[in-house]
């Protein structure tokens, strides 16, 4: 990969701004990328040794690696993101101007930095779920909500949730939770090439601390014929093996590298307002993490306020996403799309599950300080 002169000055940019003094830029090229920064670059200042650092990562072939490292060693530097958006290695955002004009419209107090720090926190405490069942693999998406709990939806893990009990689905689907991996920080550069294949965690023994069905009127296209029952949440809450929201991303941390940490669910009810905004981080048919952005997507709640409708797009692998308000406010889990397949039939919306809604069935069974 070569840079052009505006990349070359972006990247300095940014590496200057993410690792402010030698002893971190030092820290993270030993760790992150098992070189010695004395014998790569040397200079009179910082600007120099970074200048040369890119110089001779472009001639040996390892740019990309330099890019991605820094990253893992830094995720939540909003100026690493915006750099690493150009070779498909953090979820694409609209180009400056129209990203600011879209946060100055859902939130006026918010500016494009602070914007993309929380993205890029949010980035590493996602992941791609994969099953491997007797007839292939289930792909979806869940995310922390603790140091060693993450959440999906209960029709993704449900093959193994039956499968433990020596069941299978009604598409006769089955698996065992060793066949379960959450594969967090997964990149793939816009070639198709895989650059990290991302961080890996197992369930625990005692894997499954809660589950809620999904609804027979899930299925339904509109109208439907009632409403979900309280209990009828599509989720599943699963203890991991192992807590990467207290460990730092990536494989090969410096000691002093931030944590991956997890999202931190609403305190107080959330209020779906008609034509607001609303934002889905997934993985969409197993794909590398995306970011689906949509100012005027919220359509409604249902009559009990269990369901959310929204226009947000997403695809088969999005079960189980994340979907946060403009201010970065977890606000609902994503679990299905319009269930009208009649071929003459436009999908007209996305569904997901209200987080207070799934809160307050955890209240009620004494679960919710399962959470983070």
């Amino acid at each position: 990969m070569r840079l052009t002169g505006p990349q070359y000055r972006q990247l300095t940019e940014a590496l200057l701004d993410a690792f402010p003094t030698p002893a971190r830029l030092t820290q993270m090229v030993r760790f992150r990328l098992d070189r010695n920064l004395s014998t790569i670059a040397l200079g009179d200042d910082l600007t120099e040794i970074v200048f040369r650092l890119i110089q001779t990562a472009e001639a040996e072939g390892w740019t990309v690696q330099l890019i991605a490292g820094a990253r893992d060693s830094n995720p939540g530097n909003p100026h690493l993101l915006a750099f690493a958006q150009q070779f498909g290695l953090a979820p694409a955002t609209p180009s400056q101007p129209e990203l600011e004009r879209i946060i100055q419209t859902t939130n006026s107090f918010l500016d494009v930095n602070k914007w993309r720090t929380q993205l890029g926190e949010i980035e590493g405490q996602v992941c791609r779920i994969e099953i491997e069942s007797n007839k292939g693999t289930i792909h979806g998406t869940g995310f922390l909500v603790g140091p060693d709990v993450a959440i999906t939806n209960y029709h993704v893990v449900e093959a193994v949730i039956e499968g433990e009990q020596g069941r299978t689905t009604s598409q006769g689907l089955w698996a065992v939770p060793g066949n379960v991996t959450l594969r967090f920080d997964y990149k793939r550069l816009s070639d198709g090439t895989t650059l990290d294949p991302g961080t890996t965690y197992r369930l625990a023994k005692e894997w499954l601390i809660d589950k809620s069905p999904m609804s027979t009127v899930d299925n339904q296209p509109e109208p439907k014929s009632g409403v979900p029952q309280s209990d009828e949440m599509d989720y599943a809450l699963l203890r991991l093996e192992g807590a990467p929201g207290t460990a730092p991303v990536g494989d090969k941390p410096e000691p002093d590298a931030p944590l991956r940490k997890w999202i931190k669910v609403p305190t107080q009810p959330y209020h779906f307002q008609p034509d607001t905004a609303l934002f889905i981080v997934q993985h969409p048919q197993g794909e590398p993490l995306q970011l689906v952005l949509d100012t005027n997507a919220v359509v409604g709640l249902n009559e009990n306020r269990t369901r959310v409708a929204y226009r947000t797009n997403t695809l088969p692998g999005s079960s189980g996403s994340p979907c946060f308000n403009s201010n970065w406010e977890l606000v609902a889990l994503h679990h299905s799309g319009d269930p009208n397949f009649e071929p003459a039939h436009k999908p007209a919306f996305n569904e997901g599950i209200p987080f207070t809604a799934i809160l307050a069935l955890l209240e009620k069974r004494g679960l919710s300080k399962k959470l983070g």
